[in-house]
C-alpha cells in the first residue's frame, strides 16, 4: 500500500482535489476514505476510467488507508490548504480557501485525471448518504472477490 502512489503526501493532495470539488460540503475521515478509493478505482463504480491499475486485491486498501489519509490530512491542514470543522456531529474536513487556487496551478497529467474524476465523483455521490455510498462500494467489491475466485492459481500443483 505504502508506494509512491499512496504516501501521506499523494492521498493528502487527493483528499484536498477531493474536498476542492465538493467544496463547501464537510467530509468525515471516513467519507472520505470511500471517496479517495472511489477517485483512484473509479472505472469500478461506472465512471471514468480507474487512474490506478486494476490490481486483484485492490479492496484491501481500504483497511489501510485510513492512517495515511489522516497523516495526509494533518500534513495538508499545516500547509493550509485543508480546514478541520468541528461540529455537534464530530469532527469533519473542508477544502481551504486557497486550495482551489493551489490545485489549479498543479501541472501535470496526473493531477488533470484526479480532478476530473473528483467532479464526477462530486456529481455522483452527491445525493447519496454514507450508507449509500458503503453499499454501493459493498457491491464493488463483492465483483473484486469473484474475479478473484475466478483467476487460476498463483502457484501450480507440483506433483
Amino acid at each position: 500500500m505504502r508506494g509512491p502512489l499512496n504516501s501521506p503526501v499523494e492521498i493528502g493532495l487527493r483528499a484536498v482535489i477531493i474536498l476542492t470539488a465538493t467544496y463547501p460540503r464537510t467530509l468525515d475521515v471516513d467519507t472520505l476514505v470511500l471517496l479517495d478509493h472511489s477517485l483512484v478505482h473509479s472505472g469500478d463504480l461506472g465512471g471514468p476510467t480507474s487512474i490506478h491499475p486494476d490490481l486483484p486485491m485492490r479492496s484491501g486498501e481500504l483497511g489501510l488507508k485510513r492512517a495515511i489519509l489522516e497523516d495526509g490530512l494533518r500534513l495538508m491542514m499545516r500547509a493550509g490548504m485543508v480546514d478541520l470543522v468541528m461540529s455537534t456531529d464530530g469532527m469533519a474536513y473542508r477544502a481551504a480557501d486557497n486550495a482551489a487556487a493551489f490545485v489549479g496551478v498543479l501541472e501535470s497529467s496526473y493531477v488533470t485525471r484526479l480532478v476530473e474524476i473528483a467532479q464526477w465523483i462530486a456529481e455522483e455521490f452527491a445525493g447519496d448518504t454514507r450508507a449509500g455510498m458503503r453499499q454501493r462500494m459493498r457491491a464493488t467489491l463483492g465483483r473484486w472477490v469473484e474475479e478473484l475466485d475466478s483467476r487460476p492459481p498463483i502457484v501450480n500443483e507440483v506433483q
